[in-house]
């Protein structure tokens, strides 16, 4: 029985090593885009499995309590507050004042939403991303500009040259999943027809540097105390089989 307990032990041990890292990987990666314009802190939640209730005489008498198999993650999720706004004077930059809504764009052939509002004029004059993918319009359609006349976006989303409105931009709201490089995907996103914009600003990452690189601290010392765990057991196991053999 005593044999029986400490495999228990170590199992949980080593679920516990398992859940910390991937729970290490999320915190990592937040720090790692704590300066990405647009981001979006992830969060992940525990809870323990396989509990297993235990009883005095083999099970028969008295409820002595439960024992858990170690934890195991059962949510991730993402926090959507609004990130720090910044003021940049560029006319293309833009900051979603919502933090429900997002920027329709077309990546790689396939229409996806960012709030990484910092935007720029490409070579063959559409709208785009930083990374080059083209901002698409309230119809879907990408923006093109002309060569002449200074281009900048009202506070209701209006992309103006010179004195005209040529296009609105396409922004919209809905249930969205995150798919990596600070793009999202939506199944039946709607349209906002009157978007509030914070122009020649940007939204910084809602990542707390400081009180993330705080939890990398603790998650690393879980991990170590795992570890430690693993063979403080196993020398006990081979303690008892020592025992058993005189």
């Amino acid at each position: 029985m005593l044999n029986i307990g400490m495999n228990r032990g170590i199992y949980s041990s080593a679920k516990a090593m398992q859940t910390t890292t991937q729970w290490m990987d999320v915190i990592s990666n937040n720090l790692a885009n704590a300066s990405t314009d647009g981001y979006k802190t992830d969060t992940i939640a525990f809870a323990d499995v396989l509990v297993k209730n235990m009883y005095a005489n083999g099970g028969s008498g008295k409820f002595l309590g439960s024992v858990g198999n170690g934890p195991d993650a059962v949510v991730e999720s993402t926090d959507m507050k609004l990130g720090p706004v910044r003021s940049t004077g560029n006319p293309l930059d833009i900051a979603l004042q919502n933090p429900k809504e997002m920027l329709a764009i077309n990546a790689d052939g396939k229409t996806q939403y960012t709030r990484d509002g910092a935007l720029k004029v490409s070579p063959d004059m559409f709208l785009v991303t930083q990374r080059g993918f083209q901002v698409l319009d309230d119809r879907g359609q990408p923006i093109k500009v002309g060569k002449e006349g200074i281009v900048q976006i009202s506070p209701n989303g209006e992309v103006i040259q010179g004195t005209q409105e040529i296009a609105k931009l396409g922004v919209y709201t809905g249930t969205f999943t995150k798919e990596g490089n600070n793009l999202w995907s939506a199944p039946q996103p709607t349209r906002v027809n009157d978007p509030a914009l914070a122009t020649a600003s940007l939204e910084g990452s809602n990542v707390d540097a400081v009180a993330t690189m705080v939890d990398l601290i603790k998650i690393n010392r879980h991990f170590e105390m795992s570890q430690k765990s693993i063979h403080t057991q196993d020398d006990m196991t081979a303690k008892l089989f020592e025992i058993l053999k005189r």
